[in-house]
């Protein structure tokens, strides 16, 4: 696929007039349905295994409420209506982290830490742009809450890349960046002069960027940090230019602390490539420590991203140390539909001529099927089967649809067949 899933998509229509659904929703046919499932299924087992507990959230919140947790910048992005009964303004969640954040806070502040949870839902975000931007999106992620320093950061980490690895992506790209690093350098800079040099920074100007800092006044360790964090990026070689360069400024802890997570990473293989970049500015002003991004190829954008924010239990009345990421799953599946060149994923077959009870013995046997009495073929093209069984008199031959390979099956008995059948297929 060169495109995320479609489905029924509002944003393929040219006017208001045609639409079926509201722009930026979308519907998923069964094909796309299941791949979703079986995607949600793989990452949620994922969080699990490493001990972390599921919760429920609401689809909306009190406005108030959940905007604590965003930040300016994010709440822009909530889709705002009035509850009837209170005439309270409520939110469609843009984003769940705050809502676990508030649900902590409120239920759980308690109980022995660190509170280990991890949720699953749908988030609805005004889009910035209005072509081709999804309102819409299947998000999970966990959130380890009360646990502090590089442990936390390390098993958040660890748990997002051994997701993603459980969901089969093959070649991908895990980018750490520190939220402190920047800011640190700016402390005293007025903050529209500081917002330039931000902004600068994140557009790589190197021109601007040294002009500014200049202008700011700033002792010349900091300018010359600042000068040179547009180009530091890359792998572990980049220590050796940042750790000289960042020695004498107040970012020199935050980049130790980086440079840590960096080495733990690549010691323990994580992912694919790892990279790391010291002039990241990527939501900087939600994210307190360490933070990254993982990316492939498809999507274009990060799939997934977390980091440390310790300041967000503390708008909720409960400071603690917090940790977590989120995964964008449509934006993964994208990135694992582009490198398997999609295809027929799911084992289901379509019975051509048998009757009703090789299909209850196939069943039995925990594998989906269906009869067909028109074209086998073209129905199994048409609605993402895998195989079509063909059973003949005395005879039965198994098409893969993905690549049309024919394989004869022993047909001595219906029940030898279907054993026979699941044989191939286990194999």
């Amino acid at each position: 696929m060169s495109q995320p899933p479609s489905g029924s998509d509002s944003m393929d229509s040219g006017s208001s007039a045609d639409r079926v659904l509201p722009l930026g929703m979308r519907d998923l046919l069964p094909d796309e349905a299941r791949r979703s499932a079986r995607l949600r299924s793989a990452v949620l087992r994922s969080f699990e295994i490493h001990g972390y507990g599921r919760v429920e959230l609401p689809a909306f919140e009190y406005a108030d409420v959940i905007g604590r947790g965003l930040g300016e910048r994010n709440s822009s992005a909530m889709l705002r209506f009035v509850e009837a009964d209170s005439g309270k303004p409520v939110a469609l969640r843009p984003d769940m982290t705050p809502q676990v954040a508030r649900l902590f806070a409120t239920r759980l502040q308690d109980w022995p830490l660190p509170a280990r949870l991890y949720y699953h839902g749908s988030v609805l975000r005004r889009p910035a742009q209005r072509a081709r931007r999804r309102r819409q999106t299947p998000q999970a992620g966990i959130e380890l809450l009360g646990a502090g320093g590089l442990a936390g950061d390390a098993e958040v980490l660890e748990v997002a890349a051994s997701t993603v690895s459980a969901t089969g992506l093959g070649d991908w790209t895990l980018d750490l960046a520190h939220a402190a690093i920047t800011p640190s350098l700016l402390t005293n800079v007025p903050q529209g002069l500081a917002r330039r040099i931000l902004d600068a920074l994140s557009h790589r100007d190197t021109g601007e960027l040294s002009k500014l800092a200049r202008r700011a006044a700033l002792p010349k360790p900091h300018v010359a940090a600042l000068d040179g964090l547009a180009e530091l990026h890359g792998d572990l070689d980049v220590w050796r230019e940042a750790e000289p360069l960042l020695a004498d400024t107040p970012a020199a802890a935050a980049a130790r602390e980086l440079q840590v997570l960096h080495r733990l990473a690549v010691d323990r293989r994580l992912a694919p490539r790892i990279s790391v970049d010291l002039g990241e500015l990527w939501n900087f002003e939600y994210y307190t420590g360490t933070m990254f991004q993982m990316y492939a190829e498809g999507p274009g954008q990060a799939f997934a991203s977390g980091g440390r924010y310790d300041s967000l239990l503390g708008k909720y009345g409960s400071p603690r140390d917090a940790a977590g990421f989120a995964v964008d799953l449509d934006l993964l599946g994208w990135a694992l539909d582009d490198q398997s060149g999609g295809g027929y994923a799911a084992t289901r077959l379509v019975v051509r001529g048998g009757n009703g009870e090789t299909l209850r013995l196939l069943r039995r046997e925990g594998i989906a099927c269906c009869g067909c009495t028109a074209d086998a073929t073209h129905y199994a093209q048409r609605w993402g089967f895998s195989h079509v069984l063909d059973v003949r008199a005395g005879a039965a031959e198994l098409i893969r649809m993905l690549d049309g390979v024919h394989t004869e099956i022993a047909c001595e008995s219906p029940t030898a067949m279907v054993a026979a059948v699941a044989r191939h297929l286990e194999g």
